[in-house]
């Protein structure tokens, strides 16, 4: 009998394809503004200027989140029948230089302008603009976190800080740099307090997300609205940390798009979309798992991160 273990040295041939998994299933949830109403892929109606939790909960006012991971990249967009394609991308890991993932005509690494003024100067890297991606625990205002439909891990969202909606969250963000809290970390150094202001700062606070508008010469457009909300004790923030770090490779390996190539990207289906999401035809869309409420409402005056699974 034959023994594909006798032609295992072929596998390295084979082309990657990335199997696509129900919304319910992700790991991070996209949080995303609906530009119009709409059926989505379980035909729940999205309604338009609504926030919706893809594949958790839909047709929201407000959303509350611990971040977990933040993260800034490039990105250079172009259009292909219609519809938007990423063309080269960067995860601008560690300090500049940086490069990006598609290579000169002489099969060169593409160094990344230094800065936006720099980009605007390469005729290849002018269209090329940096995002944000935001992270975290999807919970309740108080910080609770809302668990998966097993009742045991946390649920995981996402905002991604492009073209207008980049703005509002770059200067949140910016915001917590500049807090002056009590150190978590003592005794404190400059080095820890660097530290506390650029990563730890903004995981010690439930951060709300809403709906404003913003100017364009197209005229108004939604945007996100963030706001910090209740702060959180020194202990639930060290755990926080914890489960950033336990996380940061599934966190890396869905949103460091330069290592996947654009035919088998399982985020290149996804940059397609508009703001508001296009969601398959009927025939074609993934069958979701029976129970389509998955974020369960969290019950009791108290809670500790010690009873959630991460």
């Amino acid at each position: 009998m034959a023994d594909f273990n006798d032609y295992s040295d072929l596998s390295g041939t084979a082309i990657s394809t990335k199997v696509a998994v129900p919304p319910e299933q992700e790991y991070f949830h996209s949080v995303y503004i609906s530009g119009k109403s709409r059926k989505n892929h379980i035909n729940v109606v999205e309604r338009a200027g609504s926030l919706q939790v893809r594949g958790v909960e839909y047709n929201l006012d407000q959303v509350h989140m611990i971040i977990t991971h933040v993260k800034t990249i490039l990105v250079k967009n172009i259009s292909v029948n219609n519809k938007e394609s990423i063309d080269c991308t960067s995860y601008q890991t560690g300090q500049w230089p940086w490069y990006g993932s598609k290579k000169t005509s002489d099969g060169k690494q593409r160094m990344c302008g230094k800065n936006s003024s720099e980009r605007a100067a390469d005729p290849f890297c002018k269209d090329c603009k940096s995002q944000i991606i935001v992270a975290g625990i999807y919970c309740d205002e108080n910080g609770i976190p809302k668990k998966n439909q097993e009742g045991k891990s946390p649920v995981f969202t996402f905002l991604r800080a492009k073209g207008m909606k980049y703005s509002n969250i770059s200067e949140y963000l910016s915001e917590f740099a500049k807090l002056d809290l009590e150190p978590i970390f003592k005794p404190s150094t400059e080095e820890s307090l660097k530290f506390e202001k650029g990563v730890v700062n903004n995981k010690r606070f439930v951060t709300k997300i809403g709906i404003g508008t913003a100017s364009s010469q197209y005229g108004d457009k939604e945007v996100f609205t963030l706001e910090r909300g209740v702060e959180l004790s020194e202990s639930a923030v060290l755990k926080i940390l914890e489960v950033s770090k336990k996380t940061l490779d599934k966190f890396n390996e869905k949103f460091d798009w330069s290592k996947q190539s654009t035919s088998t990207s399982g985020y290149a289906a996804e940059e397609t979309h508009t703001e508001d999401q296009v969601f398959n035809e009927p025939d074609k869309a993934v069958t979701p798992q029976p129970k389509t409420e998955v974020a369960s409402k969290p019950s009791g005056d108290t809670f500790s991160f010690e009873d959630v699974v991460f």
